[in-house]
């Protein structure tokens, strides 16, 4: 049981594995977790307009804006993918952008912007990867001894 190849070994080894993959996945929600909120909180509200659209995966639509930053300065360009199209090219939508990257931005006014679901994705996978990992390797460690 104690032996390297036994149950307590096996175990350590799929407890890191299973660590490591919730601490990938993890990662993409806690980058959009941190777009999310800087954007929410230092966020500039303003408008962007609708530059050209192309099909996604299955049915989804991806929809390219262009900040419109004030004092008609170039701004950045941005993407996003929808389940239904928003309008058609030229068209003026409400948007958030962040002052420092413009091309960080989002559809929609501060009060739209939910991050608490990537909150709960990262608090939840990161801790939990985190403690698999720790564990696993315990395990590991203490059953071959390194």
């Amino acid at each position: 049981m104690w032996e390297p190849g036994g149950p307590v070994d096996l175990a350590g080894i799929f407890f890191v594995f299973l660590g490591t993959c919730g601490l990938l996945i993890q990662a993409q929600s806690f980058v959009d977790y941190r777009r999310l909120r800087r954007l929410e909180r230092h966020g500039i509200e303003g408008e962007a307009t609708i530059v050209r659209t192309a099909p996604g995966r299955g049915l989804l639509l991806r929809c390219f804006f262009a900040v419109k930053l004030p004092g008609d300065e170039a701004g950045g360009e941005f993407c996003e993918v929808l389940l239904e199209p928003m309008g058609s090219p030229g068209d003026v939508v409400a948007a958030i952008y962040d002052p420092s990257r413009p091309e960080r931005a989002k559809t929609g006014t501060r009060g739209d912007i939910e991050y608490k679901g990537e909150r709960l994705a990262v608090y939840l996978l990161g801790g939990g990867g985190g403690t698999l990992f720790v564990a696993g390797l315990a395990m590991i460690f203490t059953v071959r001894g390194w």
